[in-house]
This record gives C-alpha cells, structure tokens and sequence, in this order.
C-alpha cells in the first residue's frame, strides 16, 4: 500500500480544502477595476495567492486587504442584491443586469425629455394666452377712455317730422343737447323718450359716427276736438290721446264725450271710446257732412249734419251697416229744417222730427 503524502495545513488539497468543499460556495461576483487591471480573483494583488481574504481563502469570501477594502477576514459574504448595488453589476458580457429593487420602475430618459418639453410647451401657450388677454384688456380701456371725450361728442343733430311737437323738445327728450358723448346716446331709450310725447306716435333714433344723431319722427294725426268745461277744447287722435289744448275751438269735428279729457299725453276714459270709433269710421262724403259726434253715457252715439238734422245710431254695433243707411237717406231725399235720422235697425231707416225740448220750470236753476 502506497500512502500519499498530505498537503500542509493552508495550501490547496490540505484540510482546510477538505473543509471549505463541505461548504457551498456562494455566488462570485466580479466587480471592476477603475484602473482597467485584472478583476479581483486573478493571479496577483487580491488574486488566487493573495492569502488570508482571497478568492481561494479559507473562509470562502470575497477578496481580501491586497484587493476589495471592504473585505476582510471573518468578513460575512456579501448578497448578490447588495453587491449589485454597490458595485453596479452588470449581467454576461456587459448587459445590464436585473432591476436591484423591482418595485421602482426607472423613467427613459427619452421619455422625461419630452415630458418636460410638453410642460415647457404648455408653460409658454398659458404665457401667450395671459399677455394677450392683458393687451385686450388695455386696448379697451383705451378705447373707453377715448370713446368719452370731447373727440367723439355730439355735434350735429338732425330731426325730421316734428312739425307741432318742435325740434327743441325732441331733442330735449332724447338726452341731445350739451353734446354728449356718442357713445352714451342709447337709440332705443332716447327713441322710447321721444315717443312720450304727446304729438309723437313713433321715432327712430340712429347714432352716426363719429359725431352725427339723426331722429325721425312720426306724429299723431287729430281726428276732433274734445270742448273743455272751462272753454277751450283738447285735441285728440283716433286711438285718444289728447294731444294738446286749444283756447279756441278748432274747426273740425267735435267730440263731445261723457268724461272730461286729461292733460296732454294722457288718453281718453273708456266711456269717451264710442265717439271716438264712429269719428275713426267716417269716411268720404259723410265726413265732410258730419259736423259733431256725441256718445252719451249709456253708450250710445248720436251725429250732427248741420242745420238742425241729427242721426241716431244707437250703439257702435254694427256700424259700416248704419253709417250706409245715413248716407242713403241724405242722397235719397235730404231732409229740410230740423229732423232726426233714426238707423239704429239699419234696414229700416226713419226721418222723424226732432224730440221736444225738456221744459225747465220757472226760477228753476
């Protein structure tokens, strides 16, 4: 038998082989020299004849004082996780090797480069919208600012169709006079304030720039006049308005109303409305013949013709029929002296004499 001789205590193949082959050997990871030498492990410094703390030591650790300064003898190995960490390491052939923590995942920095340049992006179209707004802001103001002043004031004025209202008070009435500024003539509201006149029916108010205002006006057309308990009469249209009081009576129809009219500018009772719907309705020879319409308070309407003849209509009801059969009677045979035409049943006229007189008793009042 051929005895082999053992290795002494610290080299290859002696015990302490034996025993660290009874161990598990961990995970080698290479980690890189800054200055480009040989990784740790290999012959020289800190390689497999380093001694206590090499690759090849007794205890299996990571390189020892000749190469890593972190290692030292009795030193716990190192986990993959925490030398990748420390030592970035790389997976075969310089690839990247796997995520240290998979939990955070890391932005490209392609993809942050965009995304900053769209936050910049959005940054700079918020600035342009905020300077923009700024700048309309001012220029109105300007604009208000010059829009009220003496350079765009009123100052010439042209009014058409005033003949009995006067241009004086339309004017007044729109707010025209002391030059205001154009831009504070209001043509709905001044033509709203013309319109309150009494002659005035319609106006239109148009601003022309820079300095003009044109007003138009429409006035009202009399039909008669309403005879005032102090002398006097109110003259009023179609629809009742009164238009304006006269001292003297005015040639023309006369209305004789049960309730006094108003001021000028205020419109006719509902009591007065009769008269006025049979002096709207006249209309050819008839009107020139009629020289009065009376409406009595129970609503019934009565006409003057001149000398003495009177023709009783009853109410409005059905008045082109009864203002047909007047003029039928007067074309037909026109009665002489004082009569009463009676067409309150229009196809049955009548021509009577006129009702008696009341009589008033002596030293009655």
């Amino acid at each position: 038998m051929i005895h082999q001789p053992q290795d002494a205590p610290g080299k290859r193949g002696g015990p302490s082989a034996t025993m660290a082959d009874d161990i598990p050997p961990g995970p080698v990871v290479p980690e890189p020299d800054p200055d480009g030498d040989a990784a740790p492990g290999a012959s020289g410094p800190g390689g497999l004849d380093a001694g206590p703390g090499g690759g090849d030591g007794p205890d299996g650790g990571g390189p020892g004082p000749s190469g890593d300064p972190h290692g030292s003898p009795g030193a716990p190995p190192r986990s993959p996780r925490a030398a990748g960490e420390a030592d970035g390491a790389a997976g075969p052939g310089g690839a990247p090797g796997p995520d240290p923590d998979p939990g955070v995942s890391a932005v490209h920095p392609r993809l942050w480069q965009r995304r900053v340049a769209v936050l910049r992006e959005e940054g700079r179209r918020r600035l342009r919208w905020v300077v923009a707004g700024v700048v309309v802001l001012v220029l109105a103001c300007v604009a208000m600012l010059v829009l009220h002043t003496p350079l765009v004031a009123v100052r010439s004025t042209t009014v058409s169709g005033a003949e009995h209202t006067g241009v004086g008070a339309v004017l007044a009435a729109a707010g025209l006079t002391g030059h205001p500024p154009l831009i504070d003539v209001d043509p709905t509201a001044a033509a709203a304030a013309v319109e309150r006149l009494p002659w005035v029916a319609h106006a239109v108010v148009v601003r022309r720039w820079p300095d003009a205002v044109s007003v138009a006006v429409t006035e009202r057309v009399p039909l008669g006049a309403v005879p005032l308990e102090g002398g006097g009469a109110a003259l009023v249209d179609a629809t009742g308005h009164v238009l304006t009081w006269e001292r003297t009576a005015p040639s023309g129809l006369v209305l004789s109303v049960p309730v006094a009219p108003g001021p000028p500018g205020t419109v006719l009772a509902g009591a007065d409305r009769p008269a006025l719907h049979v002096g709207g309705a006249l209309t050819g020879a008839l009107a020139g013949r009629v020289s009065s319409v009376t409406a009595g308070a129970d609503g019934t309407v009565a006409l003057g013709l001149g000398r003495g003849l009177t023709a009783e209509l009853g109410t409005p009801a059905d008045l082109g029929a009864k203002l047909d059969a007047v003029a039928s009677v007067l074309a037909g045979a026109d009665p002489r002296g004082p009569a009463v035409i009676d067409v309150t049943i229009p196809d049955q006229p009548t021509v009577g004499p006129p009702p008696p007189a009341p009589r008033t008793r002596p030293g009655a009042r």
